[in-house]
């Protein structure tokens, strides 16, 4: 048995594969979610804030078997700029908060695998250190493109940082869930468009595929990027950005 922690557990995506996940006895799932749910063994902290995000970490690390498997799903998409301690939330969530929480996981040496639930959308993202971490750059769309693509080159970071580690980052198909859905006549659009997106739990099964491959990274100290179930080669736009989110980060 392989034990999985498992951000935004509660809902979507997460939710789906959570489901997924328990219906087989070769994982044991530790949720991690924002506010108390009805889920065994889980975990409550807020990833838009650091602190909260470590002591889950530090919770957990003393619960896992060696070689458990991290998933990041946990994910917002903004309509409003909204500061939490200082920092935009979108940005915390993304980027603060999963350094946060898997800090004292990888430091125990109980995790052996690192999968980021990104975003194919992070290549429309143009992040400004002097900005983009305080929303002072806020856009109710790019906001959400940049803030994925700093997680996704603040994850290739600690794959060099952790070489022990086998780490990915997938973009998981276009999914039909409540991320980003707001008021007024754009929310209203954006409902009827999702209508044709594929379900929460289509996109679990692959989740768990990919789950099963044996090893993700082509060698120590890398990141896979995955479109879907498929490598790729990662896009320019995440060795644009790498200078610009490293000398951001606090």
């Amino acid at each position: 048995m392989t034990d999985l922690i498992l951000t935004g557990a509660s809902r979507g995506i997460g939710a789906a594969l959570a489901a997924a996940l328990a219906a087989d006895p070769a994982w044991r799932v530790f949720p991690v979610v924002r506010t108390a749910a009805d889920l065994p063994r889980a975990t409550t902290a807020d990833l838009a804030q650091p602190a909260s995000a470590r002591a889950a970490g530090e919770a957990l690390a003393a619960q896992v078997e060696p070689g458990a498997v991290l998933v990041h799903m946990a994910g917002v998409w903004p309509a409003r700029r909204e500061l939490v301690d200082g920092f935009e939330r979108a940005y915390a969530t993304h980027c603060l908060g999963p350094l946060a929480l898997q800090a004292p996981l990888l430091a125990s040496g109980r995790v052996a695998r690192v999968l980021v639930i990104g975003a194919g959308l992070m290549v429309k993202g143009r992040f400004r250190p002097d900005r983009t971490p305080t929303g002072a750059d806020f856009s109710s769309v790019r906001t959400y493109c940049t803030t994925k693509l700093a997680q996704a080159v603040v994850m290739r970071a600690e794959a060099r940082r952790w070489p022990s580690v086998d780490f990915a980052v997938v973009h998981p198909g276009v999914v039909q869930t409540d991320l980003g859905d707001r008021g007024g006549p754009l929310g209203w659009l954006l409902r009827r468009v999702k209508r044709s997106w594929e379900a929460p739990e289509v996109c679990a099964a692959r989740l768990v595929r990919l789950l099963a491959v044996p090893r993700w990274a082509p060698a120590p100290g890398e990141a896979t990027w995955y479109f879907e179930e498929e490598a790729q080669p990662w896009p320019p736009q995440a060795d644009a950005a790498a200078a610009a989110v490293a000398e951001a980060l606090p």
